[in-house]
């Protein structure tokens, strides 16, 4: 709850895979780590791409005409290795290229937040998908091989729900990518 009594939900932009590629993310956490954690389950494994914390109906409602007005192309994103960020014991599986419109879409999600007065993310994108948390040894990194390919086909906003079994995600709306003329990219810009 927010002052005044507002009702909040904690909110974050991502990029949903489809269930075969969630299966496949999972398997590959257990295939890589025998050493402990969490394991986030296949339904809840995303690409965040945008934080947003606890908003109020009205906040949330102007995130939403923001991003009716993003228009970023279709993209195939390659998971190609796995890694660890040891400090946070978080396991997980990226990309050594970032496509071009995928930081496109996170500038364009940061623009939104500015637009309402939220503070976004400073620090570059990384792109992972969270595979375990509270990792006691972090394997080391290494390559998918082969890569996963994950078309990106839409962006969706997502509200988390925390009880004692852990974490439960449920999509609240979704945006398609375009399929205009630039087509399917398939570019890379920056590091992953």
């Amino acid at each position: 709850m927010v002052p005044g009594g507002a009702e909040t939900q904690r909110l974050f932009f991502a990029l949903w895979p489809e269930p075969e590629l969630g299966e496949r993310l999972f398997a590959l956490g257990g295939d890589r780590l025998r050493v402990g954690g969490r394991w986030v389950v296949a339904e809840n494994l995303h690409l965040t791409l945008a934080f947003l914390g606890s908003l109020d109906v009205a906040l949330r409602q102007r995130l939403e005409q923001g991003a009716d007005g993003i228009r970023v192309p279709r993209f195939t994103l390659a998971l190609d290795r796995v890694g660890c960020f040891r400090r946070k014991g978080i396991f997980w599986a990226g990309a050594t290229q970032t496509p071009a419109p995928l930081l496109e879409l996170v500038g364009a999600l940061k623009a939104a937040q500015a637009a309402c007065g939220l503070t976004p993310e400073d620090r570059e994108y990384q792109v992972h998908v969270t595979l375990a948390r509270d990792v006691r040894r972090c394997p080391p990194e290494g390559p998918i091989t082969p890569s996963l390919e994950w078309p990106a086909r839409r962006f969706v906003l997502v509200e988390s729900h925390t009880d004692a079994d852990g974490a439960r995600y449920e999509i609240l709306r979704s945006w398609e990518l375009t399929t205009g003329t630039r087509g399917e990219a398939r570019g890379a810009r920056g590091e992953g």
